[in-house]
This record gives structure tokens, sequence and C-alpha cells, in this order.
């Protein structure tokens, strides 16, 4: 296999096995009102740097694999209300094309801007995640679940408050880690580069 193929898919193996042992392992928690249920801790992280570094393969394989483990050796109430259908299918795909969408993103910075700089629109790249991955999941889960729409705006509201420390965690530990990290392990794995002029 070619080097931009087998690297993405392993680091997206390992990324997954990662995040999804931090959340059997505790080291996540359930957030869950009358509206909403999500999981808030390091997991996101690791979903992240794999679509940064990864490429769009990585990106859509470890949020994947995470759910997979949280399936087989999860809390078996958290496991109960993932194995809904369209719970399930949502939380299955739904966050994988996101981090697709992001390693795009981190791709286009990483090309235009140099560290330290890159961290400003990094953040925002975070922050578009989230603001495109919530109401995108609840949408879906209320069309298949038969729920009522009109509760619709006040569940995404909800969530949007639920994940701002999140967001804010994430945004700060993947700068911390692309600061700490090397420039040329910062590079995406996906594709080649064709001049050095765009190293950090």
């Amino acid at each position: 296999m070619k080097k931009t193929i087998w690297q993405p898919v392993l680091l997206g193996i390992a990324f997954g096995l990662l995040a999804g042992i931090s959340i059997t392992a505790g080291l996540s928690f359930v957030v869950s009102n009358s509206l909403t249920t999500g999981v808030i801790g390091f997991h996101v992280v690791l979903f992240l740097l794999s679509a940064s570094i990864g490429g769009p393969l990585a990106g859509f394989i470890t949020p994947t694999i995470c759910v997979i483990l949280i399936i087989l050796f999860g809390d078996p109430e958290f496991v109960e209300f993932l194995s809904r259908p369209n719970i399930f299918w949502t939380n299955m795909i739904v966050p994988g094309m996101v981090m697709a969408l992001t390693s795009f993103g981190y791709r286009l910075v990483f090309e235009r801007v140099k560290m330290p700089a890159r961290l400003l629109p990094w953040a925002g790249i975070v922050i578009a995640t989230y603001v495109i991955n919530s109401p995108t999941i609840l949408s879906i889960q209320y069309y298949f679940g038969g729920d009522n729409f009109a509760t619709l705006p006040s569940a995404i509201f909800s969530n949007y408050q639920d994940y701002i420390p999140q967001a804010i965690f994430d945004v700060f530990i993947t700068s911390l880690i692309f600061i700490a990290l090397p420039s040329r392990y910062l590079r995406p794995l996906w594709y080649e580069r064709l001049s050095r002029s765009d190293l950090p």
C-alpha cells in the first residue's frame, strides 16, 4: 500500500481505540438532560488530531472505531441509548464525516499559515466542527426517531451549552500538542507536499 494510505488507516484505528478506551474507562462523562445526551472528555481531542494529521480517512475511521468500542465495552445504560438505530447510525457516520471535513480545513490552513499564527484559524476549525456536528446529528435523530421538531431548536441550543467547555478544552489541548510537536509531525499524512516552502 502507498504510504499515504496505510499511515492514515493505522492512525485512525489507533486513535479510535484510544478514544473508545478513554470513554469506556471513565475518562469521559455523559451529559444528559431532557432533550439531549452527549459525552464530554478527551476523546474529541483524539478525533481532531486524527483528522488533522491523518486526513479524511483517519478522521472518519477514528469516531467509528470509538463508537464500536463503546457498544462492545461501554456503560450498559449508555450502550442501551446508543443501540437505538437512529442514535447509533448518526453517531457512527456524522462525526466521521465532520472530522473528514476538518482534515480539509487543517490542510488548507497548514499550507497557508505558519506556526504559531496557525493556531488561530485552527481554533475556528474546532468551533466549526461543533457548529456543524450538533445540529446535523440532532436533526437526523429527530427525523428518523419521530420526535417533535418543535423542540429541536431547544435541543440544539442545550447541546451547544453543554459543549462550550469541551470546545475550549479541545482548542487548548490540541494547540499545546501542535506547539510541542516537531514540525515534521504536523504535516498531514494523506498527501504529498510539492515543495518545502510551507514548512512551519
